[in-house]
């Protein structure tokens, strides 16, 4: 037989392709980077506390406020812990380390 274009058969495998990769690859796609993403707010949180004990030490400073990509970092020194506090899409979330 001489057919031009796609088969039947050809067409329902394309479709299950499709399905499989909307399906599965792509909410996977979306959980690996909401988790980088709260990584890298982890990550910006503990460079915050980092500052925070060098303001603390030179200045004597108790509390601060830092912006990053539109997210508010703030900080506070409280009976000798920094606490970094940030909003993230799960709610607010803190980040405490020991002076």
């Amino acid at each position: 037989m001489d057919e031009n274009g796609q088969s039947w058969p050809e067409a329902m495998l394309s479709l299950v392709i499709i399905m499989v990769i909307f399906s599965s690859l792509l909410p996977l796609a979306t959980q690996l980077t909401s988790s980088v993403l709260m990584k890298k707010h982890a990550m910006i949180a503990a460079e915050t506390s980092f500052q925070a004990a060098i303001h603390f030490r030179s200045s004597g400073q108790l509390t601060g406020v830092r912006t990053h990509d539109g997210l508010v970092y703030q900080w506070s020194v409280e009976a000798g812990e920094i606490c970094v506090t940030y909003e993230e899409m799960r709610g607010i979330s803190s980040k405490c380390v020991v002076l």
